[in-house]
């Protein structure tokens, strides 16, 4: 049986810390370093992803999607602006963009506008066509034929 014995000695403030004094506690607690500053190869999930979708990078101590960040818009450390959103690491207003509308690769039909990130919002309405089809005219001359005695 293995008894963990706890060191209360008190702080410059007077209050007691508890801090570990088993070696092999120690040894556990500081064997490893936390985030991905000296390690930040780690982040690209060791290469085993084909092809690779996602580019992970270590940011600030963290590993970070780079490519929806909006803290780290394609690179560390690039910020979007209130408005705007990181889609495929560039940072795109999705209130008026027809290719990301509303959310990032959101495309409208083909002549509809993006207006508050939705589609062919309050867009006017076309006038009907007045006729029911098209009047048919006929660009070649009409012929006279010769009358029959």
């Amino acid at each position: 049986m293995v008894v963990a014995v706890e060191d209360t000695s008190p702080n410059s403030s007077g209050t007691s810390v508890s801090a570990p004094s088993s070696p092999w506690l120690k040894k556990v607690t500081n064997s490893r370093p936390i985030g991905c500053e000296r390690q930040p190869w780690i982040c690209d999930n060791g290469g085993k992803r084909f092809p690779p979708r996602v580019r992970m990078l270590c940011c600030r101590n963290r590993c970070v999607d780079v490519m929806t960040d909006v803290n780290n818009c394609g690179f560390c450390g690039i910020k979007c602006l209130f408005s705007r959103k990181c889609c495929n690491g560039l940072c795109v207003d999705t209130n008026v963009n027809p290719v990301h509308c509303g959310r990032c690769w959101n495309r409208c039909p083909s002549g509809v506008l993006c207006f508050y990130g939705l589609c062919g919002y309050a867009e006017p309405a076309l006038p009907p066509f007045p006729f029911a089809s098209p009047p048919r005219t006929s660009l070649t001359p009409k012929r006279h034929l010769p009358a029959t005695p």
